[in-house]
């Protein structure tokens, strides 16, 4: 994607894109990831990175060291740790829930376009009164990733998603079956024919499938006679109930049979639709740009006693900030005619890479960050 005609490097900022049919998906998918984004750019801009040490919990003064570090402040690098383990912290911790929103997006895109599902439900409750339905029974707890429902057919999709299957113990790999436990106590029929399918996206550490298979079978022993078939059935798909057939995908070419199959529809393209997803997806700068900035002025204005956020304020005064809304073209040029103006009055020793190319690309990602601000 050619986003300017200079000899800078291409930019994809989402917040910026101009609103097509695509771009309004890959926001859609990645709203979560991006929210974070969004949430650094303002703490950025605000100067409230310092402020993120203060939502440490008392646990972590000792037993990660901050209180230590503290002690010795007059130590550049003991004063630089509290803030940089705090903004890792806050990062880390907020982005791993939102890597799993991703995923339920991809898989609910899939379900609409692919799998012949009439509705695909956003909302917990509307997921309550479908299951309600077919179960004749008040279902309040749910604990389910993506839903889908085939009224056509009479048929319903519950996927539980998992990123990879060496993350969490034993107690996360049994709460992979929760709700189906709990549907199975009802000892009711279902109207309709489940699929609960277990979806792990990476396959990569499989020498944990039989771990999960263990947990999952602990679980649901008292509606199981056969361990043993159960155990040699669940990857093509176990019928544990008269209505409901469960199974475990590995991998993103099995998740995609696995619907595939569901289905029931001459459409192949399902089969490459999450590789196709992925590489919709992929190209986008917000983030990694957003992240890395935030960090490198953590470390300048604790090492260094600058923030390259008020030299870049200072210089915008002088210059000025003049942008063309007008779509995504106009932004790049807007900000390269800035970059060029501010290259000439910036001499201040405050950008911590040695190659004139990588200083003039980082004051070039802060005029955009300050845009995307701007907008916020």
């Amino acid at each position: 994607m050619k986003t300017n005609e200079t000899n800078y490097q291409d930019r994809i900022f989402l917040q910026l894109l101009d609103s097509k049919k695509s771009t309004e998906l890959i926001k859609k998918i990645l709203k979560s990831p991006l929210g974070l984004s969004n949430d650094i750019i303002k703490k950025l801009f605000d100067d409230e990175l310092k402020s993120l040490k203060e939502d440490l919990d008392k646990i972590k003064m000792f037993a990660a060291g901050i209180r230590r570090a503290e002690k010795l402040s007059s130590y550049k690098l003991a004063q630089y740790y509290p803030n940089m383990f705090a903004f890792h912290q806050f990062f880390q911790s907020s982005y791993r829930a939102r890597q799993g929103k991703v995923l339920e997006e991809m898989m609910k895109n899939i379900l609409q376009n692919y799998a012949n599902c009439n509705e695909v439900p956003d909302k917990v409750v509307r997921m309550q009164e479908i299951l309600s339905q077919s179960f004749n029974s008040t279902i309040q707890n749910l604990d389910i990733d993506v839903m889908g429902l085939n009224s056509t057919l009479n048929k319903i999709v519950l996927l539980q998603l998992r990123s990879r299957d060496d993350t969490g113990g034993t107690t996360a790999k049994g709460s992979l079956v929760d709700l189906l436990r709990m549907l199975l106590r009802l000892n009711k029929n279902s109207i309709n024919n489940i699929l609960y399918l277990i979806c792990v996206w990476d396959e990569r550490n499989s020498q944990q499938l039989n771990s999960t298979i263990s947990k999952i079978y602990s679980s649901l022993k008292d509606f199981i006679p056969d361990e043993n078939k159960f155990r040699k059935d669940i990857a093509k798909g176990y019928q544990i109930s008269g209505q409901i057939n469960l199974k475990l995908a590995y991998g993103t070419e099995e998740i995609a049979n696995a619907l595939f199959e569901w289905a029931e529809t001459n459409d192949t393209s399902i089969l490459n639709s999450i590789k196709d997803l992925i590489n919709l997806i992929e190209n986008w700068d917000d983030l990694w740009i957003a992240y890395s900035v935030a960090n490198i002025e953590l470390e300048v204005n604790n090492l260094k006693s600058l923030s390259n956020i008020d030299l870049l304020n200072k210089k915008l005064d002088k210059v000025g900030f003049d942008i063309d809304y007008t779509n995504y073209k106009s932004i790049c040029k807007s900000v390269d005619k800035i970059v060029n103006k501010i290259i000439p009055i910036w001499i201040e020793d405050s950008i911590p890479f040695a190659s004139i190319s990588d200083k003039y690309h980082y004051i070039r990602d802060l005029v955009f960050l300050k845009v995307i601000y701007s907008k916020l």
